[in-house]
């Protein structure tokens, strides 16, 4: 039988009301629940990483063209 499960995930000795992560699962055991949450955070780990070098990418293009130095360069023959 399955029940919802809070799992509120903490740094140190974060206040009651401060959790990183507060989600609600619904599994059969705890470590069901655990997983799911573990399983969730690894996703939004790698969605943020790829932001984080898409942003970087977006970055030094922007630096580039103001430099003048251009990566991709369309020839015409």
């Amino acid at each position: 039988m399955t029940a919802l499960w809070r799992i509120d995930v903490r740094l140190g000795d974060a206040r009651a009301d401060d959790p990183l992560r507060s989600m609600v699962v619904e599994a059969e055991t705890e470590a069901d629940a655990l997983r799911l949450v573990l399983a969730q955070a690894e996703r939004d780990q790698a969605d943020a990483e790829e932001l984080l070098q898409d942003g970087q990418e977006e970055v030094f293009s922007r630096t580039e063209v103001r430099e003048g130095h251009v990566e991709h360069q369309a020839h015409t023959d």
